[in-house]
């Protein structure tokens, strides 16, 4: 099977048999006695596969990476590796998708979850108690059917992610919500929920999250997630009145509903603004 990748404007084609790719070089002929090598010229490119090896998409490498890699996305995995959130640790451009990717029985569609933007935010909407959000739990998005389903990457609409980083957003929108109806403060709600993620964002239900840099892609999608909440998620604050003994007491009723407003806080990277002010890595 034969892949063309447009690179900088420039047609690559690579070869994919027995799960191994290659780059094709088309070869010239050349006189008898012209023994010296003649120059390939490489993609800047990482190209990343399937474990079969069909490319799925292509990243620009950083300026002290390798310049040129066929590496399997499960190999990328576990260097931890990005390209959806600029701002974060390890992030390397995206480049290149395969065109085939949106094409069902494809087998760079089979590579993925496909999932919308919107039947996450359903996921994400409805009330769970916090410790249903550990590993496996029913909270567990990444786990879920009608979340990643157990792949390792997740296809949302038109971009891939790591499924493990899409799963943090029920648990953040989750998570704000709760302190929003506690605190009735918004920015205070904030605060509280980016804290919360980046202690317990990974699901680990007695250990926290690991130690190591905190500027990574999980706490940017927990930020996403905890943005678009409170953009969509509406503090109501009611008065309600019980009677014990027979002695009227007056309480107060808060809920945080979902009221559509905006997406883009959940579709789109978090910016240099929203990270200086609301990123409580930097705190």
């Amino acid at each position: 099977m034969e892949t063309v990748i447009n690179i900088d404007g420039v047609a690559y084609t690579f070869v994919t048999q027995d799960e191994v790719t290659t780059l094709k070089v088309l070869t010239e002929t050349t006189e008898s006695k012209d023994t010296k090598p003649k120059k390939v010229d490489l993609p800047l490119a990482w190209i990343i596969t399937r474990k079969s090896g069909v490319p799925l998409f292509a990243l620009k490498p950083g300026k002290d990476d390798s310049p040129f890699r066929i590496i399997t996305a499960e190999k990328l995995y576990a260097e931890k590796g990005q390209w959806f959130e600029p701002l974060a640790r390890y992030y390397r451009e995206l480049v290149w998708i395969n065109p085939e990717t949106t094409q069902a029985g494809s087998e760079s569609h089979a590579a993925y979850k496909h999932v919308t933007w919107q039947e996450l935010i359903d996921f994400a909407i409805v009330d769970r108690f916090s410790f249903t959000f550990h590993s496996g739990m029913p909270g567990d998005w990444k786990f879920r059917a009608v979340g990643g389903a157990e792949f390792l990457m997740v296809f949302m609409e038109d971009k891939p992610y790591w499924t493990d980083g899409i799963g943090q957003v029920p648990f953040a929108v989750n998570t704000y919500r709760k302190y929003l109806r506690e605190t009735k403060q918004v920015e205070l709600a904030i605060k509280l929920a980016g804290e919360t993620g980046v202690t317990w964002g990974d699901g680990k239900a007695y250990t926290g999250a690991e130690r190591g840099p905190k500027d990574v892609y999980d706490n940017f999608i927990i930020l996403r997630g905890i943005l678009w909440a409170k953009e969509n998620c509406k503090l109501v604050v009611k008065k309600d009145t019980v009677y014990d003994k027979g002695i009227p007491h007056t309480i107060e009723l808060t809920d945080a509903p979902y009221v559509p407003v905006s997406n883009a806080k959940l579709i789109n990277p978090i910016s240099q603004g929203d990270m200086d002010q609301y990123g409580a890595w930097n705190k």
